[in-house]
């Protein structure tokens, strides 16, 4: 019995030690894989594709109407996942109340720039991805620009027209890396909705952790039943 107690204790032993190796080499990957990867308007939840941020498994939380008067000036949204600053102070705006269209339908809020031809939205800490539409102000087609920034840098430029053609700017990141600042900027003015944001998807090392308590745990229940 003795023997049998031993050659259980180093078989715990060996596949807890297997786990916590597999959850080192999966930490050092994906550090060392961390990005910021961008989607465009044909990723949209609106008319998904098969990359939308939610199929990559994170999820999306809408940031709410804070249901102010027509052209009220915001500096803070909030959200259930903590609040959103912008720099400058952006519009409250409706559609069809202050604002004359968007696209896909949406009747809802809009943040106009107030003519600045760049904004900066500080987000919540750990936000993994976050998306938004961005509409010009003048019935025209215009470049506009949204990069998405921690660690590492990434922008995305799409042409948008002011004429009901508002479009998707979508972020997330891989390897552990997080978005902490949203720039939005064109050669006009412009106005953004739609905004939705998301914490991090459990990373495989995280899993593999739990695991290797689970195993380990599980040896020490083994190691007590033999005595």
């Amino acid at each position: 019995m003795k023997t049998l107690t031993t050659i259980k204790k180093l078989s715990m032993t060996a596949a807890g030690a297997t786990f916590v190796a597999l959850g080192v080499t999966f930490a050092h990957t994906t550090a060392a894989n961390a990005a910021i990867v961008a989607l465009d308007d044909s990723n949209s939840w609106v008319s998904p594709g098969t990359n939308t941020l939610t199929n990559l498994g994170f999820n999306m939380v809408t940031v709410p109407d804070p249901s102010l008067a027509a052209f009220t000036n915001v500096t803070t949204l909030s959200s259930p996942l903590g609040n959103l600053t912008f720099t400058p102070s952006v519009n409250y705006r409706k559609i069809g109340s202050g604002w004359t269209s968007w696209s896909h339908g949406y009747t809802g809020e809009v943040y106009y720039s107030n003519g600045a031809t760049s904004i900066q939205i500080d987000l919540p800490a750990s936000i993994a991805a976050f998306d938004l539409y961005v509409e010009p102000d003048p019935f025209n087609i215009f470049n506009i620009t949204v990069t998405a920034q921690n660690g590492t840098t990434t922008s995305l430029t799409q042409p948008v027209n002011g004429n009901a053609g508002a479009k998707y700017f979508g972020f997330y990141g891989t390897g552990g890396d997080l978005i902490d600042k949203i720039t939005v900027s064109s050669s006009v003015g412009f106005a953004v909705g739609q905004l939705r944001l998301a914490k991090p998807v459990p990373e495989p090392a995280s899993v593999l952790g739990l695991l290797t308590i689970g195993v380990l745990g599980a040896g020490s229940v083994l190691k007590r039943k033999l005595k």
